[in-house]
């Protein structure tokens, strides 16, 4: 490659990542809507919480919240502010948080509210009642899911046998010592066929501060993955579902690539 060329290639190389950064400095703001509420009989207060949403380059937002249930929406610049609503009668709502900055760009998150004596219907997807189980722990005793109603629930489904799994466990540990002392129970389930070799992994890299349960069958056939729908070959693992304190679902996903440390603060 002759010496013209080579100063070309960086030239073109310069050109493409002032471009990208131009690009980033343009980027839209992001829409961040939480509640620790997000359930519950009629009247139902609810108080939205706007603060994790932000602004890439710090710009001035303006934004919109409309509650669904066609009242009056609220509108302002304080993402500080925790606005309260109270939904007067049962049934399903989704408030949306629309973001806009000065230069035309937008950004909108959706969450949906619950007004029932019941909750939402059980399921295993966002927004539903986390199904309830019994099972086994590795330390001899039993756990119930709906003991620790009023605290939030990290629940993985996870083996020593799946590297990714491995890889997620020390991320885990650290948000169980991080925030449990603030309400959170990290419970991992083994899709290990062998009990044992659970027992020695968690022992040997010292994650103790899990409720470690254990059930026959493997990814499969493990009752607590099947009633998640885990077991199916079609769905990998780590799989970590983030359960609210009411017992609503609130993540599925990955727990490092997908769940973050706002999701839980703003359980918590």
């Amino acid at each position: 490659m002759t010496r013209r060329r080579v100063l070309w290639v960086c030239l073109l190389v310069f050109t493409l990542l002032v471009s990208l950064a131009g690009c980033y400095r343009e980027s839209d703001p992001v829409a961040v809507l939480t509640s620790a509420v997000v359930s519950g009989p009629a009247p139902l207060d609810v108080g939205f919480n706007l603060s994790y949403s932000e602004h890439p380059q710090g710009s001035s937002i303006e934004f919109r919240l409309d509650f669904g249930d066609s009242s009056t929406p609220v509108s302002g610049q304080d993402l500080g502010l925790a606005v309260h609503h109270t939904y007067e009668s049962g049934g399903t709502y989704v408030a949306d948080l629309t973001l806009a900055d000065d230069r035309g760009g937008r950004s909108i998150d959706r969450l949906t509210i619950t007004v029932s004596d019941d909750g939402p219907p059980i399921g295993v997807g966002e927004g539903m009642t986390a199904p309830d189980f019994t099972a086994h722990t590795t330390d001899g005793g039993e756990t119930t899911l709906s003991d620790f109603l009023g605290s939030v629930i990290l629940l993985d489904f996870w083996g020593v046998w799946c590297g990714p799994c491995r890889r997620s466990m020390p991320h885990l540990d650290g948000l169980a010592k991080t925030f449990g002392p603030q309400g959170l129970v990290a419970i991992v389930v083994s899709t290990d066929h062998v009990e044992q070799t659970s027992i020695a992994y968690l022992a040997d890299n010292g994650f103790d501060d899990f409720v470690s349960v254990w059930e026959p069958g493997g990814k499969s056939g493990n009752r607590v993955a099947q009633l998640y729908g885990v077991s199916s070959s079609s769905v990998g693992i780590p799989r970590t579902f983030l359960i609210d304190r009411q017992g609503v679902i609130r993540f599925v996903g990955h727990p490092i690539a997908d769940l973050t440390i706002m999701m839980i603060e703003a359980l918590l």
